[in-house]
C-alpha cells in the first residue's frame, strides 16, 4: 500500500467536506425568525402574503398566516423546504410550556399539527391573525 496516496485521498475528501460545510451543502437552513418564514412562505407559494409568522424551537419547521384560515406550513424536504397551503385552518389549542408555546393547529377535519414556538408573543400574533 502506498501511504502518500491514502494521505492525498484522505486529505482530498476532507477539503471538499469543508468546502461542502462553508457553502452550507447537505441539509436545510435553519429558519431563525417569523420574518423568514414569511418570506420562505411567499417565496414557495403562489399568491400568498404573509402577516405573521413562527418557527419551531428546532428551526426546521414553520408556519405563516395570510389571515383568517389562511395558512403554509413549511416543512424540511431534503436540502430544501416544502411548503403546503391550506384554507380553513384554525388554531386548535394554544398552551404555554417549559419548552415553549405549543400551537395545535387544524388544518383539516381530519387533520392536526403541531409546533412548540420559543416566543410566546410570537405564538399570539400568529393566532390572532390566523383568527380574526
Amino acid at each position: 500500500m502506498n501511504w502518500w496516496l491514502t494521505a492525498a485521498s484522505l486529505a482530498a475528501v476532507l477539503a471538499l467536506a469543508g468546502i461542502a460545510w462553508l457553502l452550507r451543502l447537505g441539509g436545510p437552513q435553519r429558519l431563525e425568525t417569523g420574518a423568514d418564514a414569511i418570506r420562505l412562505a411567499e417565496a414557495l407559494s403562489s399568491g400568498f402574503e404573509g402577516k405573521a409568522g413562527i418557527v419551531s424551537t428546532s428551526g426546521e419547521l414553520a408556519a405563516a398566516a395570510g389571515g383568517p384560515g389562511d395558512l403554509v406550513l413549511i416543512q424540511p424536504l431534503g436540502a430544501r423546504h416544502r411548503a403546503d397551503r391550506f384554507t380553513g385552518a384554525r388554531i386548535a389549542m394554544l398552551g404555554d410550556g417549559p419548552g415553549g408555546t405549543a400551537i395545535t393547529l387544524q388544518l383539516s377535519p381530519q387533520q392536526m399539527f403541531r409546533i412548540t414556538v420559543p416566543d410566546p408573543e410570537a405564538a399570539r400574533a400568529f393566532a390572532q391573525v390566523l383568527g380574526d
